[in-house]
Protein backbone atom coordinates (compact mmCIF):
# COMPACT_ATOMS: atom_id res chain seq x y z
CA UNK A 1 0.00 0.00 0.00
CA UNK A 2 1.44 3.33 -0.95
CA UNK A 3 1.99 5.82 1.83
CA UNK A 4 -0.09 8.99 1.76
CA UNK A 5 1.45 12.24 2.95
CA UNK A 6 -0.82 15.07 4.01
CA UNK A 7 0.28 18.65 3.53
CA UNK A 8 -1.58 21.62 4.96
CA UNK A 9 -1.01 25.31 4.60
CA UNK A 10 -0.24 27.27 7.76
CA UNK A 11 -3.25 28.50 9.64
CA UNK A 12 -1.67 31.90 10.11
CA UNK A 13 1.53 33.38 8.64
CA UNK A 14 4.42 33.28 11.09
CA UNK A 15 6.74 36.29 10.91
CA UNK A 16 10.44 35.75 11.48
CA UNK A 17 11.59 36.62 14.96
CA UNK A 18 13.96 39.26 13.62
CA UNK A 19 11.08 41.09 11.95
CA UNK A 20 9.11 41.10 15.18
CA UNK A 21 12.02 42.42 17.18
CA UNK A 22 12.83 45.17 14.80
CA UNK A 23 9.21 46.29 14.46
CA UNK A 24 8.63 46.69 18.20
CA UNK A 25 9.72 49.85 20.06
CA UNK A 26 10.62 48.21 23.40
CA UNK A 27 11.28 44.78 24.93
CA UNK A 28 7.86 44.45 26.56
CA UNK A 29 6.10 45.09 23.28
CA UNK A 30 8.47 42.71 21.53
CA UNK A 31 7.65 39.97 24.02
CA UNK A 32 3.91 40.62 23.68
CA UNK A 33 4.14 40.40 19.89
CA UNK A 34 6.08 37.12 20.04
CA UNK A 35 3.65 35.72 22.61
CA UNK A 36 0.68 36.63 20.42
CA UNK A 37 2.27 34.96 17.39
CA UNK A 38 3.09 31.77 19.33
CA UNK A 39 -0.38 31.58 20.90
CA UNK A 40 -1.97 31.94 17.49
CA UNK A 41 0.28 29.27 16.00
CA UNK A 42 -0.29 26.88 18.91
CA UNK A 43 -4.05 27.36 18.64
CA UNK A 44 -3.86 26.66 14.93
CA UNK A 45 -1.82 23.48 15.48
CA UNK A 46 -4.25 22.29 18.18
CA UNK A 47 -7.21 23.03 15.90
CA UNK A 48 -5.58 21.04 13.12
CA UNK A 49 -4.92 18.09 15.49
CA UNK A 50 -8.54 18.31 16.69
CA UNK A 51 -9.70 17.81 13.08
CA UNK A 52 -7.37 14.83 12.75
CA UNK A 53 -8.67 13.39 16.03
CA UNK A 54 -12.26 13.71 14.84
CA UNK A 55 -11.42 11.77 11.68
CA UNK A 56 -9.49 9.08 13.60
CA UNK A 57 -12.39 8.60 16.05
CA UNK A 58 -14.80 8.20 13.12
CA UNK A 59 -12.39 5.71 11.52
CA UNK A 60 -12.15 3.74 14.76
CA UNK A 61 -15.90 3.63 15.31
CA UNK A 62 -16.39 2.28 11.77
CA UNK A 63 -13.45 -0.13 12.19
CA UNK A 64 -11.92 1.24 9.01
CA UNK A 65 -8.39 1.12 10.39
CA UNK A 66 -8.62 -2.67 10.26
CA UNK A 67 -10.90 -3.35 7.31
CA UNK A 68 -9.53 -0.72 4.88
CA UNK A 69 -6.04 0.17 6.11
CA UNK A 70 -5.01 -3.17 7.62
CA UNK A 71 -3.83 -1.82 10.99
CA UNK A 72 -5.01 -2.92 14.41
CA UNK A 73 -3.18 -0.12 16.25
CA UNK A 74 -4.21 3.45 15.50
CA UNK A 75 -0.80 4.83 16.36
CA UNK A 76 0.96 2.53 13.90
CA UNK A 77 -1.48 3.58 11.21
CA UNK A 78 -0.80 7.29 11.77
CA UNK A 79 2.96 6.76 11.80
CA UNK A 80 3.10 4.50 8.74
CA UNK A 81 0.54 6.09 6.45
CA UNK A 82 0.65 9.75 7.40
CA UNK A 83 3.24 12.36 8.24
CA UNK A 84 2.88 12.62 12.04
CA UNK A 85 5.49 12.65 14.75
CA UNK A 86 5.56 9.81 17.27
CA UNK A 87 4.24 11.96 20.16
CA UNK A 88 1.42 13.44 18.10
CA UNK A 89 0.36 10.06 16.73
CA UNK A 90 0.48 8.51 20.21
CA UNK A 91 -1.64 11.29 21.76
CA UNK A 92 -4.29 11.21 19.02
CA UNK A 93 -4.44 7.40 19.06
CA UNK A 94 -4.79 7.29 22.86
CA UNK A 95 -7.74 9.70 22.86
CA UNK A 96 -9.43 7.92 19.96
CA UNK A 97 -8.94 4.50 21.52
CA UNK A 98 -10.46 5.63 24.84
CA UNK A 99 -13.12 7.94 23.40
CA UNK A 100 -15.87 5.48 24.24
CA UNK A 101 -14.84 5.37 27.92
CA UNK A 102 -14.15 9.09 28.42
CA UNK A 103 -16.61 10.87 26.12
CA UNK A 104 -16.36 14.22 27.88
CA UNK A 105 -12.60 14.41 27.49
CA UNK A 106 -12.74 13.24 23.88
CA UNK A 107 -15.41 15.82 23.09
CA UNK A 108 -13.31 18.58 24.69
CA UNK A 109 -10.33 17.56 22.54
CA UNK A 110 -12.34 17.34 19.29
CA UNK A 111 -14.00 20.71 19.86
CA UNK A 112 -10.67 22.40 20.55
CA UNK A 113 -11.76 23.30 24.07
CA UNK A 114 -8.75 21.46 25.56
CA UNK A 115 -5.26 20.75 24.34
CA UNK A 116 -4.69 17.39 22.67
CA UNK A 117 -1.56 16.53 24.65
CA UNK A 118 -3.18 17.28 28.02
CA UNK A 119 -6.31 15.28 27.19
CA UNK A 120 -4.12 12.37 26.06
CA UNK A 121 -2.23 12.45 29.36
CA UNK A 122 -5.50 12.59 31.30
CA UNK A 123 -7.18 9.65 29.57
CA UNK A 124 -4.05 7.53 29.99
CA UNK A 125 -3.98 8.25 33.71
CA UNK A 126 -7.70 7.59 34.18
CA UNK A 127 -7.53 4.30 32.27
CA UNK A 128 -4.79 2.68 34.33
CA UNK A 129 -7.09 0.70 36.65
CA UNK A 130 -10.75 -0.38 36.55
CA UNK A 131 -11.32 1.38 39.87
CA UNK A 132 -10.10 4.68 38.43
CA UNK A 133 -12.26 4.30 35.31
CA UNK A 134 -15.36 3.74 37.42
CA UNK A 135 -14.42 6.53 39.82
CA UNK A 136 -13.94 9.04 36.98
CA UNK A 137 -17.48 8.49 35.71
CA UNK A 138 -19.24 8.18 39.07
CA UNK A 139 -21.42 11.30 39.67
CA UNK A 140 -20.68 13.52 42.61
CA UNK A 141 -23.28 13.65 45.38
CA UNK A 142 -23.92 17.23 44.21
CA UNK A 143 -22.39 19.03 41.19
CA UNK A 144 -19.10 20.74 42.02
CA UNK A 145 -18.26 24.22 40.67
CA UNK A 146 -15.26 24.49 38.41
CA UNK A 147 -12.28 26.19 40.10
CA UNK A 148 -11.86 28.26 36.92
CA UNK A 149 -15.50 29.31 36.46
CA UNK A 150 -17.87 29.04 39.46
CA UNK A 151 -20.87 29.02 37.13
CA UNK A 152 -19.67 25.85 35.40
CA UNK A 153 -20.82 22.81 37.40
CA UNK A 154 -19.03 19.48 37.10
CA UNK A 155 -21.19 16.41 37.59
CA UNK A 156 -18.35 13.86 37.59
CA UNK A 157 -14.60 13.74 38.26
CA UNK A 158 -14.10 13.40 34.48
CA UNK A 159 -15.90 16.70 33.95
CA UNK A 160 -13.59 18.32 36.48
CA UNK A 161 -10.56 16.91 34.64
CA UNK A 162 -11.92 18.51 31.44
CA UNK A 163 -11.82 21.88 33.20
CA UNK A 164 -8.19 21.35 34.15
CA UNK A 165 -7.31 20.27 30.61
CA UNK A 166 -8.97 23.42 29.23
CA UNK A 167 -7.76 26.05 31.69
CA UNK A 168 -4.82 24.77 33.77
CA UNK A 169 -1.16 24.22 33.08
CA UNK A 170 0.17 20.71 32.65
CA UNK A 171 1.71 20.88 36.13
CA UNK A 172 -1.64 21.72 37.75
CA UNK A 173 -3.39 19.00 35.70
CA UNK A 174 -0.89 16.41 36.87
CA UNK A 175 -1.29 17.53 40.50
CA UNK A 176 -5.08 17.22 40.22
CA UNK A 177 -4.84 13.72 38.74
CA UNK A 178 -2.40 12.70 41.47
CA UNK A 179 -5.00 13.85 44.00
CA UNK A 180 -7.59 11.64 42.31
CA UNK A 181 -5.16 8.73 42.44
CA UNK A 182 -4.59 9.31 46.16
CA UNK A 183 -8.33 9.40 46.83
CA UNK A 184 -9.11 6.24 44.90
CA UNK A 185 -6.05 4.46 46.32
CA UNK A 186 -7.20 5.27 49.87
CA UNK A 187 -10.70 3.97 49.20
CA UNK A 188 -9.37 0.88 47.42
CA UNK A 189 -6.97 0.14 50.27
CA UNK A 190 -9.78 0.50 52.80
CA UNK A 191 -12.06 -1.80 50.81
CA UNK A 192 -9.25 -4.32 50.36
CA UNK A 193 -8.60 -4.26 54.10
CA UNK A 194 -12.28 -4.78 54.89
CA UNK A 195 -12.37 -7.60 52.37
CA UNK A 196 -9.40 -9.27 54.03
CA UNK A 197 -11.05 -8.93 57.43
CA UNK A 198 -14.25 -10.54 56.17
CA UNK A 199 -12.35 -13.44 54.55
CA UNK A 200 -10.04 -14.33 57.41
CA UNK A 201 -10.98 -17.28 59.57
CA UNK A 202 -9.45 -19.42 62.30
CA UNK A 203 -10.63 -22.90 63.29
CA UNK A 204 -9.57 -24.69 66.46
CA UNK A 205 -10.51 -28.39 66.49
CA UNK A 206 -10.03 -30.90 69.30
CA UNK A 207 -8.63 -34.06 67.75
CA UNK A 208 -9.65 -36.45 70.53
CA UNK A 209 -6.12 -37.70 71.21
CA UNK A 210 -5.16 -34.91 73.57
CA UNK A 211 -4.03 -32.64 70.74
CA UNK A 212 -5.69 -29.75 68.96
CA UNK A 213 -5.59 -28.78 65.27
CA UNK A 214 -5.25 -25.13 64.27
CA UNK A 215 -6.14 -24.09 60.71
CA UNK A 216 -7.23 -20.87 59.06
CA UNK A 217 -6.49 -17.83 56.89
CA UNK A 218 -5.43 -14.49 58.35
CA UNK A 219 -5.53 -11.00 56.89
CA UNK A 220 -2.27 -9.35 55.92
CA UNK A 221 -2.10 -7.20 59.06
CA UNK A 222 -3.03 -10.03 61.44
CA UNK A 223 -0.67 -12.48 59.77
CA UNK A 224 2.26 -10.07 59.89
CA UNK A 225 1.68 -9.32 63.59
CA UNK A 226 1.49 -13.01 64.44
CA UNK A 227 4.57 -13.80 62.38
CA UNK A 228 6.53 -11.04 64.08
CA UNK A 229 5.41 -12.21 67.51
CA UNK A 230 6.34 -15.84 66.84
CA UNK A 231 9.79 -14.74 65.72
CA UNK A 232 10.43 -12.66 68.83
CA UNK A 233 8.49 -14.37 71.65
CA UNK A 234 10.92 -17.25 72.10
CA UNK A 235 14.71 -16.93 71.87
CA UNK A 236 16.50 -18.87 69.14
CA UNK A 237 17.24 -22.48 70.13
CA UNK A 238 20.61 -23.07 71.79
CA UNK A 239 23.09 -25.58 70.49
CA UNK A 240 22.69 -27.67 73.64
CA UNK A 241 19.03 -28.13 72.79
CA UNK A 242 19.95 -30.33 69.83
CA UNK A 243 18.72 -33.90 69.92
CA UNK A 244 20.84 -37.03 69.81
CA UNK A 245 21.45 -36.59 66.08
CA UNK A 246 22.57 -32.99 66.50
CA UNK A 247 19.42 -31.48 65.03
CA UNK A 248 17.84 -28.36 66.48
CA UNK A 249 14.11 -28.28 67.20
CA UNK A 250 12.08 -27.51 64.04
CA UNK A 251 10.88 -23.96 63.62
CA UNK A 252 7.29 -25.14 63.74
CA UNK A 253 7.86 -26.44 67.28
CA UNK A 254 9.37 -23.09 68.25
CA UNK A 255 6.29 -21.34 66.85
CA UNK A 256 3.99 -23.58 68.90
CA UNK A 257 5.98 -22.77 72.04
CA UNK A 258 5.81 -19.07 71.24
CA UNK A 259 2.03 -19.29 70.82
CA UNK A 260 1.78 -20.97 74.22
CA UNK A 261 3.83 -18.18 75.79
CA UNK A 262 1.57 -15.63 74.12
CA UNK A 263 -1.58 -17.17 75.57
CA UNK A 264 -0.04 -17.78 79.01
CA UNK A 265 1.24 -14.23 79.27
CA UNK A 266 -2.01 -12.77 77.99
CA UNK A 267 -4.06 -14.73 80.49
CA UNK A 268 -2.15 -13.27 83.45
CA UNK A 269 -2.01 -9.72 82.11
CA UNK A 270 -4.17 -7.17 83.95
CA UNK A 271 -4.74 -5.40 80.61
CA UNK A 272 -6.25 -8.50 78.99
CA UNK A 273 -9.86 -8.35 77.86
CA UNK A 274 -12.17 -10.44 80.05
CA UNK A 275 -15.55 -12.08 79.75
CA UNK A 276 -17.36 -12.55 83.05
CA UNK A 277 -14.07 -11.77 84.78
CA UNK A 278 -12.12 -14.51 82.99
CA UNK A 279 -9.28 -14.18 80.51
CA UNK A 280 -7.46 -16.75 78.38
CA UNK A 281 -6.81 -19.00 81.38
CA UNK A 282 -7.53 -22.64 82.19
CA UNK A 283 -9.26 -23.64 85.40
CA UNK A 284 -7.41 -26.42 87.24
CA UNK A 285 -9.07 -27.83 90.32
CA UNK A 286 -6.91 -30.03 92.56
CA UNK A 287 -6.28 -30.35 96.28
CA UNK A 288 -2.87 -30.03 97.87
CA UNK A 289 -2.81 -33.64 99.08
CA UNK A 290 -3.35 -34.97 95.56
CA UNK A 291 -0.55 -32.71 94.26
CA UNK A 292 1.70 -34.10 96.98
CA UNK A 293 1.16 -37.62 95.61
CA UNK A 294 -1.07 -38.91 98.40
CA UNK A 295 -3.68 -41.47 97.51
CA UNK A 296 -6.81 -39.38 97.94
CA UNK A 297 -8.90 -41.13 95.33
CA UNK A 298 -9.44 -37.78 93.62
CA UNK A 299 -8.11 -36.71 90.19
CA UNK A 300 -7.19 -33.18 89.16
CA UNK A 301 -9.78 -31.57 86.89
CA UNK A 302 -8.80 -29.25 84.02
CA UNK A 303 -11.79 -27.38 82.63
CA UNK A 304 -14.01 -30.12 84.04
CA UNK A 305 -11.98 -32.97 82.47
CA UNK A 306 -9.75 -35.31 84.56
CA UNK A 307 -5.98 -35.13 83.97
CA UNK A 308 -2.98 -36.89 85.45
CA UNK A 309 -1.27 -35.72 88.63
CA UNK A 310 2.10 -35.04 86.88
CA UNK A 311 0.28 -32.87 84.34
CA UNK A 312 -1.47 -31.00 87.15
CA UNK A 313 1.87 -30.43 88.90
CA UNK A 314 3.33 -28.95 85.71
CA UNK A 315 0.37 -26.61 85.23
CA UNK A 316 0.49 -25.57 88.88
CA UNK A 317 4.12 -24.49 88.45
CA UNK A 318 3.16 -21.63 86.12
CA UNK A 319 -0.41 -21.02 87.20
CA UNK A 320 -2.06 -18.45 89.45
CA UNK A 321 -3.11 -20.24 92.62
CA UNK A 322 -6.42 -19.44 94.33
CA UNK A 323 -6.44 -21.21 97.72
CA UNK A 324 -9.88 -22.41 98.75
CA UNK A 325 -11.67 -24.60 101.28
CA UNK A 326 -13.75 -27.27 99.59
CA UNK A 327 -16.28 -29.59 101.20
CA UNK A 328 -16.06 -32.81 99.17
CA UNK A 329 -18.97 -34.37 101.03
CA UNK A 330 -21.30 -31.62 99.87
CA UNK A 331 -19.43 -30.70 96.67
CA UNK A 332 -19.30 -27.10 97.80
CA UNK A 333 -16.53 -24.46 97.90
CA UNK A 334 -16.78 -23.14 101.45
CA UNK A 335 -14.22 -20.36 101.11
CA UNK A 336 -12.21 -18.79 98.27
CA UNK A 337 -8.99 -16.93 98.84
CA UNK A 338 -7.13 -14.40 96.74
CA UNK A 339 -5.06 -15.22 93.68
CA UNK A 340 -1.48 -16.02 94.63
CA UNK A 341 1.38 -16.58 92.23
CA UNK A 342 3.67 -19.40 93.42
CA UNK A 343 6.51 -19.33 94.00
CA UNK A 344 6.75 -15.82 95.38
CA UNK A 345 9.90 -13.69 95.21
CA UNK A 346 11.45 -15.21 98.36
CA UNK A 347 10.86 -18.78 97.19
CA UNK A 348 12.20 -17.86 93.75
CA UNK A 349 15.46 -16.65 95.29
CA UNK A 350 15.66 -19.82 97.39
CA UNK A 351 15.17 -21.94 94.27
CA UNK A 352 17.87 -20.04 92.36
CA UNK A 353 20.32 -20.64 95.22
CA UNK A 354 19.53 -24.32 95.50
CA UNK A 355 19.06 -25.05 91.78
CA UNK A 356 21.10 -22.53 89.74
CA UNK A 357 20.51 -24.51 86.56
CA UNK A 358 16.88 -23.37 86.41
CA UNK A 359 13.60 -25.24 86.46
CA UNK A 360 13.50 -28.97 85.99
CA UNK A 361 10.81 -28.52 83.31
CA UNK A 362 11.71 -26.74 80.08
CA UNK A 363 10.21 -23.25 79.96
Amino acid sequence: MAACNTHTSPVAPVLPAASLLSASPDRRSQAAAIRSTLDEAAAGINAFHARVLSAVIAMKEANLHRSEFGFSALRDLLLSQFDFTFNTASAIAAIARLSGKFRLLASAAVSGQARIDQVAYAVRQLDQTPAMRVFARTPFTAPVPSPFDPETLCATPEAMVVEYCAHASFKDLRRHLEGLWAAIAGETELLDGLGEQSMQRLELIECGNGMWALEGHLSNATGRMLDKYLQTACPPPRQDEADAEGLLPPQANQHAEALHQLLAGYGSSPQAATRHGHTATLDLTVDIETLQGKDTGRLPMLEGQPISVPRARLLACEGVIIPSVFNYAKGEAVELGRALRLPNAALRRKLELEQPGGCAWHG
